[in-house]
């Protein structure tokens, strides 16, 4: 252990010491009287004892002063203003380093508070978000997590010190966090099996090197930061729009190959054979007539998806849009001798909500039992009061009756395997399977009535039995006027 060096305090119990001896051993040498011998010691004693108390408040003051220096470096290095020493001449070097103290403790005191308080503000934070976020060290133990990353995992063993190998067994995810270590920040995305079903994730990861500048380099790599963003919606959003490029383009081909081939044979002579000339009209006509109906649906559509699609709610009768929709039938029904049978509740008669979205729900469910109804069959609508909704579908709505409609027919069905993605934008039931009867529609019929639907606050359903028909119901809360919804006698 290094020696500390003597100071003058250190030297004073000597000089106190040996003084009084060397005057009294000079006072012999010279041939002093006794008494002169004592008076010479006492003066060197008091001479020793002046010097003795000089040093020692000397080698205090130093010391006071490099308190104080080292006070003030302190001060510093917490980012605060030291005290003014001036104010503590009064006190001297001790009371200054006193008073400091004091101050500095109070300083530090406070700077705490403000440090605990960032902390729970930060964790608050953290916690508040809907995101899985872990934070590992560099051996890859859990050091942190969000109440989110808690859920993730189901609470059912605590994370803190868990390996990241023990929580994720996906190789992206686990050389994503080996990159982070390296000192790069990855993202990407990876599909995880969650208790709802797959669930897509944007993983992202980030080098957790506190207090260091960037481009410190990998050794100063302290751990890893992750989060887990869900994007489903997103992806399913992206790959729903792909799909409907895709089926939008080859549905928009097959009548357009249609009416080219037809055109082109009349070029090459059809024209002059009446016959082939007629038939060829007719199937130019019906394939325009398809390019229409699905142009049409496309833009029925795309106002429903519309965010902020309108609602133009109105009170009106429920008979004109029957009145309306048999006269558009009627042809079709003649057709395939069909009959078209509408059974209302006269308390459901008066309705408050848009006309134009339900009689598009109306037609669209119609025309899909028309299509694939058995001929001579009944395509039965029917219509009744359902018991007021405490909330309502909108402002102003509750306590009014809801709506339920049912249009069922005796038809070839849909096979069950089939029934969840009959909503589903261009999806048909094999054609093949649908019997010859039936008429090829767009695929975007159930789309539009699922949107138009849910526009309105409503739900749908579907129920089917295969070669014995389908039933669509249809609940919309809150738009009949003035009805009674108890059960008719």
């Amino acid at each position: 252990m290094a020696r500390r060096p003597l100071s003058s305090a250190d030297l004073g119990p000597v000089i106190l010491l040996w003084l009084p001896l060397l005057a009294v051993a000079g006072a012999v040498t010279f041939g002093w009287q006794p008494s002169s011998v004592l008076s010479a010691a006492g003066l060197a004693g008091l001479a020793a004892t002046w010097i003795l108390v000089v040093a020692v408040l000397q080698t205090r003051a130093a010391r006071t002063a490099a308190l104080v220096d080292d006070l003030d470096q302190l001060w510093l290095e917490l980012g605060l203003t030291p005290p003014d020493a001036r104010e503590g001449l009064a006190d001297g070097p001790l009371g200054l380093a006193e008073r400091s103290l004091r101050q500095l403790r109070g300083a530090v005191e406070h700077r705490l508070s403000v440090l605990a308080v960032e902390r729970d503000t930060l964790r608050a934070v953290l916690d508040a978000a809907a995101s899985p976020v872990l934070a590992t060290d560099a051996a890859g133990g859990v050091l942190f997590c969000n109440d989110a990353a808690d859920d993730f995992f189901d609470r059912r063993t605590p994370l803190l010190g868990r390996s990241i190998e023990e929580l994720f067994t996906q190789a992206e995810i686990l050389g994503q966090h080996a990159a982070a270590l390296a000192g790069t920040r990855r993202q990407g995305q990876i599909r995880l099996l969650r208790p709802d079903g797959f669930r897509v994730y944007q993983v992202l990861t980030s080098p957790l090197a506190p207090g260091l500048p960037p481009g410190a380099g990998a050794a100063a790599v302290a751990g890893v930061v992750i989060t887990l963003r869900d994007i489903t919606e997103l992806a399913v959003a992206v790959q729903l729009k792909t799909d409907f490029v895709a089926n939008a383009s080859h549905e928009l081909r097959t009548p357009l190959s249609s009416i080219r081939a037809a055109v082109e044979t009349l070029a090459d002579g059809a024209w002059d054979d009446a016959a082939m000339r007629g038939r060829l009209a007719q199937m130019i006509g019906t394939n325009v007539t398809r390019l229409e109906e699905m142009v049409r649906d496309l833009l029925d559509l795309s106002r429903l998806e519309t965010p902020d699609a309108p609602v133009q709610v109105e009170p009106f009768a429920l008979a004109v849009v029957v009145e309306s929709l048999a006269e558009t039938f009627e042809g079709v029904c003649a057709e395939r001798t069909l009959t078209l049978e509408f059974d209302v509740d006269p308390r459901a008669a008066h309705l408050r909500t848009d006309p134009k979205l339900l009689t598009l729900i109306l037609k669209n469910l119609i025309d899909n039992a028309t299509k694939f109804a058995y001929p001579s069959s009944t395509v039965r609508v029917v219509a009744r009061p359902l018991p007021p909704d405490p909330a309502g579908a909108r402002p102003g709505d509750a306590g009014r009756a809801g709506l339920r409609l049912r249009v069922a027919d005796r038809g070839v069905g849909i096979p069950l395997g089939h029934q969840h993605r009959v909503f589903e934008r261009f999806f048909q039931v094999d054609p093949s399977r649908a019997g010859g009867n039936a008429r090829r529609g767009t695929g975007l019929g159930l789309a539009i009535v699922k949107h138009a639907v849910k526009t309105l606050g409503g739900t749908i359903a579907v129920e089917s039995v295969w070669k014995q028909g389908t039933t669509m119901t249809v609940e919309i809360p809150g738009v009949v006027e003035g009805a009674d919804p108890s059960p008719r006698a």
